[in-house]
């Protein structure tokens, strides 16, 4: 049977249509190289959206830590890796890129701690407070963990830098940020989510907000999520109806999930309009101009029609009624702040 199969198989590859120009011969050395190239563009964009994501998170998450109640850290506002910690394919890029076998700065937030004090993209971390710093696959990893205790034991600490032949030291005061990290997922997605401890921007989203107002809004958004423990409730509420499909197993009633499934949609409007409004706060909380950020649900309408008008069965509000509720909620924003009241979500 199979050679059968296979002879069918050689039969329709000879019946099928080709081409009628030569393709052209390209070197296998050359394409080896192009491939280094077009690798080193793609890490070199992707550190920059990276740095764009941080730059626009960091006043985001200082602002809400009130929000964030006990779930904050202490921060200095600056990304570093080493070579080691890209893919084997992307190293001979990072080393390109002057991101070695030693701790490298690859991203500093604009205005925030360590911009502040005078650190820079590709400085080369030497030591934090007077501890010096392996190289090597491990090195990344040891420096965050040292960093981390530091930052807990002291309200600054001492970064050595070495940048180009200069070895310099900068003191460095550490800023409260609502301890939710924020990351670039490299998809083609038009999609941010929340998973209960980060949020994750894709690509697309990144690409498609028209600025950093409505990049912002966007992680207002999903950070509220984690803020209102959305993503536990969702959870409880789908095991809540997975008793019943299990007890309905026991009793010979195959459900598919179906109840636990039903619960687990419960109130999904209600967690995303309450993410619409809580997000509205964080965002105001850290000072950014809010006129305009709302339009960014236009724009979605545009690229989703269907959305205008969804049905209630839908997951999400409409961005009709979403844009409208936001609008009402900045008009609440602008009463508190004329009244000097604090910016606080109400709560029923």
């Amino acid at each position: 049977m199979f050679k059968r199969l296979l002879a069918i198989a050689l039969l329709l590859l000879i019946g099928c249509a080709s081409t009628v120009t030569p393709r052209a011969e390209v070197d296998s050395r050359a394409v080896l190289e192009e491939r280094f190239i077009q690798r080193t563009i793609a890490l070199e964009q992707t550190l920059a959206d990276e740095s764009r994501i941080q730059d626009v998170s960091f006043p985001i998450l200082q602002g809400a830590t009130e929000l964030c109640g006990s779930n904050v850290i202490n921060s200095i506002g600056m990304a570093v890796a080493t070579g080691f910690e890209f893919e084997e394919d992307f190293q001979r890029s990072a080393r390109e890129l002057s991101i070695g076998a030693s701790v490298t700065v690859i991203g500093v937030v604009s205005d925030g701690p360590a911009a502040t004090a005078g650190v820079r993209n590709k400085d080369i971390i030497t030591s934090v407070n007077s501890n010096p710093l392996i190289t090597g696959s491990n090195a990344g990893t040891v420096f965050r963990n040292l960093l981390e205790e530091e930052l807990g034991n002291s309200s600054s600490v001492i970064l050595g830098v070495q940048r180009g032949e200069e070895a310099l030291e900068f003191t460095i005061e550490p800023i409260a940020i609502c301890d939710y990290a924020i990351h670039l997922v490299l998809t083609d997605e038009l999609n941010a989510y929340a998973d209960g401890s980060s949020v994750f921007i894709t690509r697309r989203m990144l690409r498609f907000t028209d600025n950093d107002k409505e990049l912002a809004l966007v992680m207002a958004h999903e950070l509220a999520h984690n803020i209102m423990d959305h993503i536990d409730k969702r959870q409880q509420n789908y095991w809540l109806g997975s008793v019943v499909d299990i007890a309905a197993r026991t009793q010979g009633w195959d459900t598919n999930g179906y109840f636990g499934e039903l619960t687990g949609q419960a109130y999904s409007q209600d967690f995303e309009a309450e993410a619409d409004y809580v997000g509205m706060y964080v965002l105001a909380n850290s000072g950014m101009d809010l006129d305009g950020a709302t339009y960014f649900w236009r724009r979605m309408a545009v690229e989703s029609p269907a959305n205008i008008a969804s049905g209630h069965t839908s997951t999400h509000p409409a961005t009709a009624e979403r844009f409208l509720a936001l609008e009402s909620t900045l008009e609440e924003i602008a009463r508190k702040k004329a009244s000097d009241v604090p910016l606080k979500p109400e709560l029923k």
